[in-house]
């Protein structure tokens, strides 16, 4: 089944879609060294739009996956504690909540926040989250129910408080991407392609 693809590297925007091989997006870019995007608009953050088509990524150079296509089964999923974190990776901010798995001694301590990231997958999800970067010199802000991290690629990581509330640009200064929030079943019991 083809899904849309929002990928970040570290000066490109890509948009186009990608044949999902696996249960969700996230098991798929973990287990593959590379993807193709097909149909992908390719736009240098800096520079504007470039040469498109057919585009193959390695997985290590994403930055940040934006979250698409199925959300796996309900059956796997374990309980997770929540923590809200930002996230530097290059000239991406994210912000956003990452689970993580309960320890026998607890979650890792505020003052450990590299702690959360370790022994994870390459590509970490976070959710309700905020990608901020520049985007032609002006402030950008995209906002996706899910998105993949590089935890690789990640210079920084600072848990925030609860009640934490980022400092907004100004209205006239912050032009907003679009909110991606659009799940699809496969009730069909195929697979499709």
């Amino acid at each position: 089944m083809a899904i849309d693809f929002v990928g970040f590297t570290a000066d490109c925007r890509i948009v186009g879609t990608i044949p999902l091989a696996d249960d969700r997006l996230s098991d798929m870019l973990n287990s593959v060294a590379r993807v193709v995007i097909r149909d992908a608009e390719v736009e240098d953050v800096d520079l504007g739009p470039q040469e498109g088509g057919q585009v193959m990524v390695p997985c290590g150079e994403l930055l940040v996956v934006g979250g698409t296509g199925r959300r796996g089964l309900e059956s796997r999923r374990r309980r997770t504690e929540v923590r809200h974190v930002q996230i530097g990776l290059g000239r991406y901010t994210v912000t956003g909540s990452i689970h993580v798995l309960p320890r026998v001694d607890g979650v890792p301590a505020d003052d450990e926040p590299d702690a959360l990231l370790v022994g994870r997958d390459l590509l970490v999800p976070i959710t309700d989250a905020k990608v901020r970067y520049l985007r032609a010199g002006k402030p950008y802000l995209e906002q996706w129910e899910t998105v993949l991290v590089n935890r690789a690629r990640a210079s920084w990581i600072k848990v925030l408080e609860d009640d934490y509330r980022e400092e907004e640009p100004a209205e006239e200064e912050l032009e907003e991407g679009p909110v991606k929030t659009r799940y699809v079943k496969d009730f069909t019991g195929t697979v499709a392609e």
